[in-house]
């Protein structure tokens, strides 16, 4: 067996010893990350992230994308963790729907404090 969990090389030999074959595990957060690193200023991003006066969210959906969303912006941008929610992947979105949407993705809308429109709610009746 193989512990795609562990990054390294197995070597795999067939029941009978006739063949041998290397399995290599890699890490795709680590090149994905490096890709984008190469391309966007993450210097000017993380300023901008830490500033007092912004706040984000990523919402992963529990798709593919949870991983990469925490490797980017937790690890290399060190923000807190909950700024990427829903970032464990799910074969079934976790029963969501993978459409970020105003109709799916309705506890990121909640947590924005936005109506069904995208529009801010008014708390304060001025609207």
């Amino acid at each position: 067996t193989i512990d795609i969990s562990t990054i390294g090389t197995t070597a795999v030999k067939a029941a009978d010893g006739s063949a041998q074959v290397f399995v290599e595990v890699i890490s795709t957060t680590e090149s994905h990350v490096s890709l984008l690193n190469s391309i966007f200023d993450f210097g000017a991003i993380k300023a901008l992230l830490d500033r007092p006066d912004f706040t984000m969210v990523y919402d992963c959906m529990h798709g593919v994308n949870g991983p990469y969303a925490k490797a980017v912006f937790v690890d290399e941008f060190g923000q807190p963790e909950d700024v990427c929610m829903n970032a464990t992947p799910k074969d079934d979105f976790n029963g969501g729907h993978a459409d970020p949407n105003l109709t799916y993705a309705k506890e990121l809308v909640a947590l924005m404090g936005l109506n069904r429109k995208g529009e801010k709610i008014d708390v304060g009746g001025k609207k």
